[in-house]
């Protein structure tokens, strides 16, 4: 058996510690009664707690000391394993993955772990403590802290399962403890960029933060007073403005506009280069708050695949915005139009099959009931204007029913027999291409008729779809026919007015996500508003606070 207590020693040595570890050779009696008390723990405790300290994972710990009768797993009568202390240094670092230490018993474990321990009933509480901030551990940062669907019912990305209590014996018994551990964090760029701002936002946080800027007048070019050097010193934390720009700190120059710009860009803001109220507001928001901003989106990484697809269409709903990744980098890009508050786009992934060229619109329940139906009851003529027409069945697909005949102010909306099908030309609400998509929530990707809403800073403004700013370039790409399905050949197909199928090529990957900090490809953090309040309720989960809901299918849009 391996020996052990030098080289956990030099391991731990750079790191503070409450005493040195001391050598532990055991007997096989003092073994034989720490599986008596694991046992008991275990079978008669459920695994609950350990002197005093309740378990994060009692149900993968009581499966895993089941499944090796008991016996300890960090020690053996040569005394303890150098992977525990590949776990603690690891634990010690935790906070560099926007996890708070205080979950992992750390304290608990350096206690028993760095003095005399003679006690079988401390070996226990001690090897109870390692497997179990192992388990704990493994699941926060390589799954998350918390299941996506206990906190609302928004996410419908299936996690990915992590098999703990199967990994653990194998990473003993292969000595790489250490690789399993580094290994366990998601391997995506964008969760690697987010941890590396993690660590400038609390270095920031550390020295004191940034002081809010005084409210007053808007702040514009050429204003000069004490609000300006504020600014610029808010300014320079956030790396928006470089130190020793101006002799003059009181005035707002040139350059203090250009970074004020850069702030509003990255902020997601109108970048007019002035300080009015919005800008005012992101400005004072304390680095704090963004720091935990950070480390709810570093938990969004988490709730993804591990293994993304070398193509994929990514849709951020907090950031509206659309990219075509390949090999891990952005092809295509384009501003998107998402739910309202109230029809919000839900998280899900689904894969691109198809696109129609000037489809027909079936009106969904929800959106006849509260938004067309009391129209129709004022004004009956709508139907003729938007060019719908009613069937008699819900699919769209029945005879035709004559509108005339209909009393809409006698109509339910949520029993009406028949569907609105709109037809297809200028006021159609998917506009001239639709981008099929399978999924049970209703949810597109599309043109629209509205071109200038997509001049808006913030765009949740659909009935839960996404519209897209350039529909034609993406049925360009995802077509992959420049022969055939140019930009020309496409406008001449839309131009026909006719209902045209096409199948895609190659099926593409669909991931609608929502993030509202990242960092672009430019190493720059982007940071937007939580415009569906679901960062708040995430940070209501951190702190114990929120009930818990069982996650619901949304209702179609």
């Amino acid at each position: 058996m391996r020996s052990v207590l030098p080289a956990l020693a030099l391991l731990l040595a750079a790191l503070p510690l409450r005493a040195a570890p001391l050598p532990w050779p055991t007997t096989a009696a003092v073994l034989d009664q720490t599986t008596d008390l694991i046992r008991y723990v275990v079978a008669i405790n459920g695994a609950a707690s350990v002197d005093g300290t309740a378990l994060a994972q009692p149900g993968q710990v009581s499966r895993f000391y089941w499944q090796r009768d008991f016996r300890p797993a960090w020690f053996d009568r040569d005394g303890i394993f150098i992977e525990a202390g590949d776990l603690v240094q690891a634990l010690r670092g935790v906070e560099a993955e926007g996890l708070p230490q205080a979950d992992y018993a750390l304290a608990a474990i350096e206690q028993l772990m760095f003095r005399e321990i003679d006690d079988p009933q401390q070996l226990a509480q001690l090897d109870l403590l390692l497997t179990d901030a192992f388990f704990h551990y493994g699941q926060s940062v390589r799954s998350g802290r918390l299941d996506p669907r206990s906190i609302g019912g928004d996410w419908f990305i299936p996690p990915t399962p992590f098999e703990a209590p199967l990994l653990l014996p194998e990473a003993l018994a292969q000595k790489n403890l250490a690789e399993v551990l580094a290994g366990l964090p998601p391997p995506h760029e964008g969760y690697r960029r987010l941890r590396a701002i993690l660590r400038q936002y609390r270095a920031v946080a550390a020295a004191g933060g940034w002081a809010p800027v005084a409210g007053g007048d808007i702040l514009r070019l050429g204003a000069r007073e004490e609000r300006v050097v504020q600014l610029r010193r808010r300014l320079i934390l956030s790396e928006d403005l470089a130190l020793g720009t101006t002799d003059d700190p009181e005035l707002f120059d040139a350059t203090l506009r250009r970074a004020v710009r850069r702030f509003q860009r990255r902020h997601g803001l109108q970048a007019d280069g002035s300080v009015g109220a919005g800008t005012l507001a992101a400005l004072n928001v304390p680095v704090a708050q963004r720091i935990r901003q950070i480390e709810a989106n570093m938990e969004r990484w988490r709730w993804l695949p591990r293994q993304m697809e070398p193509r994929y269409i990514l849709v951020n709903m907090a950031g509206y915005e659309l990219q075509v990744i390949e090999d891990g980098k952005s092809v295509l890009g384009m501003r998107v139009i998402v739910g309202r508050d109230y029809r919000q786009t839900p998280v899900f992934s689904s894969t691109m099959t198809s696109l129609v060229l000037n489809p027909h619109w079936y009106v969904p329940r929800t959106i006849f009931r509260d938004d067309i139906l009391p129209r129709l009851r004022r004004d009956p003529a709508l139907l003729t204007r938007l060019g719908m027409r009613v069937f008699s069945s819900l699919s769209g697909n029945g005879s035709e029913v004559d509108a005339a005949t209909l009393d809409w102010t006698t109509v339910d909306g949520d029993s009406f027999p028949h569907t609105l099908r709109q037809e297809p030309g200028a006021h159609n609400a998917l506009g001239r291409i639709k981008f099929l998509l399978p999924n049970r929530y209703g949810i597109f990707l599309h043109d629209t008729p509205d071109r200038r809403l997509f001049s808006q800073a913030a765009r949740a403004f659909s009935s839960g779809c996404i519209r897209l700013e350039d529909p034609v370039e993406m049925a360009r790409y995802v077509l992959a026919d420049e022969k055939r399905w140019n930009r020309t050949a496409l406008e001449e197909a839309i131009a026909q007015g006719k209902p045209l199928s096409l199948d895609l090529p190659e099926p593409i990957p669909v991931y609608l996500t929502y993030w509202t900090a990242w960092v672009d490809e430019d190493g720059v953090l982007q940071l937007r508003e939580d415009i569906y309040g679901r960062d708040r309720r995430l940070y209501e989960a951190w702190r114990g606070n929120a009930t818990a809901i069982v996650a619901a299918e949304p209702a179609k849009p």
